[in-house]
Formats: structure tokens, sequence, C-alpha cells
């Protein structure tokens, strides 16, 4: 069986034709893609340049390093504001939050930064007024000098929206934010750009705001981390004076335990001592004669208080003692002997009664 080849040459040469168009668009839109992606490689490598010429810094790298978020749509804050500020390195933060706070009459601020060499350019606005608008962005932040779409200046941006028009100017020395109406906006940017030499006047359209880097707000209170700082430094102040208090508390409890031992023992001591002396003052009486003197004189007492007599003299000489008594005129002579005494008188109290010694010393002629 044959096969008419031409038919299918003509038919696919028709096809070709139809498909021509097509694939010219498709070239040109290659091209373009190529193009854009050389001007995006230069304007990179001028970004480059610009952060190897000179050390940067911005509120970029602090968003960064803070939580992360969602970007929504692009916002122009009615009471925005701009400006530069001299640069001290490591102390930009600090720098921008006086500028902006000075300006937006709050210490509660939202701010966009960047530093390029010796100076700092940023953006400002009350974090109040975001507070019905979250997660935008300011397209103004896009186009500080240092950032990745900026252009080098002096430039003038301009956006016209439905009620009111933004502008911002960026010279060499400074950044300001102008906002009114379209025809008075645009009258300002015309005036301004041929005061500054015939300045380049960028116009913001929605095309033009998509292609450019969402920059977001950095909140500042530097007022309040002060705050929490200081107390914090306070709590660990007190928390400190109060670990040295108590430290010195226990010292002193326990040196105080200490000195109350050392007295302690000091007087158990000194108990010891007084009680053996007084054991030993005691052995010293029983062994001493004056102990047999008292107790013979306490058995006379009892003797006599017991037949109701009492005595008159009791002596104690050369360890031998002399007593005379007076008792009742009944008691028996075998009682008295008991007592060691003999009948001396009788007398009108009763009778005189003594020992041995008594009679002798009254018959030598002693007195009664």
């Amino acid at each position: 069986m044959a096969f008419d080849l031409s038919k299918y040459m003509n038919r696919a040469s028709e096809e070709l034709k139809k498909l021509g168009p097509l694939l010219e668009k498709i070239g040109m839109g290659a091209k373009a893609e190529d193009s854009l992606a050389q001007e995006e490689s230069a304007s990179d490598t001028s970004g480059k340049k610009l952060k190897n010429a000179s050390y940067t810094a911005s509120s970029l790298s602090k968003v960064l390093m803070g939580e992360p978020g969602m970007m929504g749509e692009y916002y122009f804050p009615p009471e925005l504001i701009g400006g530069t500020c001299p640069r001290i390195p490591g102390e930009e933060e600090e720098i921008v939050w006086n500028a902006a706070a000075e300006a937006c009459d709050s210490e509660r601020v939202h701010v966009i930064w960047q530093s390029v060499e010796n100076k700092i350019w940023y953006l400002a606005v009350r974090s109040s007024e975001l507070g019905s608008h979250p997660n935008t962005w300011c397209p103004f932040a896009s186009l500080l000098p240092g950032m990745k779409n900026a252009t080098i200046p002096p430039v003038c941006y301009t956006y016209y929206g439905d009620e009111s028009a933004t502008m911002m100017l960026v010279t060499n020395d400074g950044l300001q934010i102008y906002r009114g109406t379209g025809l008075v906006v645009r009258a300002k940017a015309e005036r301004s750009a041929r005061e500054m030499g015939d300045a380049a006047i960028i116009e913001l359209v929605p095309d033009k705001i998509m292609e450019l880097a969402p920059i977001p707000w950095y909140s500042l209170s530097l007022f309040e981390d002060r705050a929490r700082r200081i107390l914090a430094a306070i709590a660990v102040f007190t928390a400190l004076l109060l670990a040295g208090l108590s430290f010195l508390v226990w010292l002193g409890a326990s040196m105080s335990l200490i000195s109350s031992k050392h007295q302690l023992e000091g007087t158990l001591q000194q108990t010891q001592d007084k009680t053996t002396e007084l054991m030993r003052n005691v052995e010293k009486l029983r062994a001493s004669p004056l102990r047999d003197q008292l107790a013979k004189f306490a058995d006379l007492n009892d003797s006599l208080l017991a037949v109701n007599g009492f005595l008159q003299v009791y002596e104690i000489k050369d360890n031998r003692p002399r007593w005379r008594a007076i008792i009742p005129g009944n008691v028996t002579a075998d009682r008295i002997n008991e007592m060691g005494g003999k009948n001396i008188e009788t007398t009108p109290q009763g009778v005189a009664i003594g020992n041995t010694a008594e009679v002798e010393y009254e018959a030598a002629g002693g007195k009664k």
C-alpha cells in the first residue's frame, strides 16, 4: 500500500505558519527576561559595591533577628515622617528613636532606618497609626538610600492616592516627606526637581510598587525597654541586698551561738569547780571537831526541850564543853544522867543542872 507524503508535508507547513507569531512572542519574552535579569544583576552589583564601600546597618537586620511575621499590603501612613541623623556606630537604634519620638511626640513609634557611612536615613510613624493596618509596609522604606531598590540621590518619589498624595524628597544631605492633594504634590515635586538640577521624579504606581522588596516596620519603645532594664536591675540589686542581709543575719546568729556555747562551757566549768569546792568543805566539816560539838549541842538541846528545860550557859573552851541548864523539879535522876548532867542547886525557876565541867567551874568560884 503506497502513502502520499506530499499531502502530509503541505499540512505540516501550514501548521508551522500558524505557530510562527506565537514563537516570535515567546522569543521576545525570553529576551525581555534576559534583559531584566541583567538589570537586576547590575543593581545587585551596585548594591554590593555600595555596601562594600562603607559599613551599613539598618532596621531590617533587627527585624530579621526578631520574631517572624507576615507582610501584608503596602500602606502610606498619613502622619509619616522622615529625616536623617548623624551616625554613631553601635548607637543607631537609640539615635533613631530619640529623633522619631521627638518628631512624632510619642515614645511608642515604628521606624525603618538605614545607615550609610556617617548618616542614618529613617522613616517613622506613631505606633497607634498602624493599629488598624497591621503587617503593612511602606514603599518609601524600600527606597531609602542604601536599600536595594534605591536610586542615587537627589531624587523625588511620589505616590498619588485616591484622596491625597505623598512625596519623599531625598537629597545628598537629607530626607523630607510632603503630603497634600495631587496637584499640590505634583507641583512641589516638579519645583523641587528643578531646584536640584533636574533631579529624577519617580512616580510609584501599583506595578512599580509590586517590584519593590517589602521592608517591615520595626517597633521601638526604648523608654519601656529602659524601664524594664531599670526594674530588672532594681530586682537584682534587691535580691543581692536581701542575700547580703541574710548572710549577715546568719553570720550574727552563728557568732552568737558560738559565744553562747563558749559562755555555757565556762559556766559549766565554774559550776563544777564550785561543786567540787563545796564537797571539799563538807568533807572538812565532817572531819573537824566542830561537827561533833554541834552534834552534842543539838542532842543536849533536844533532851532539854523534851523535859521543858532550857540552857543558861553553853561554852566550849579547849575543845571541852561546859553547860548549865534549868529543868523542872519532877525530872528524874535517870533522865538527868542520860543528859550527862548533875544537880547543882534548886532555884525559883527550877532545878539547876550542869555537866562535870560546869560543876568544877562553879566550885572554883566561877560566876553563874
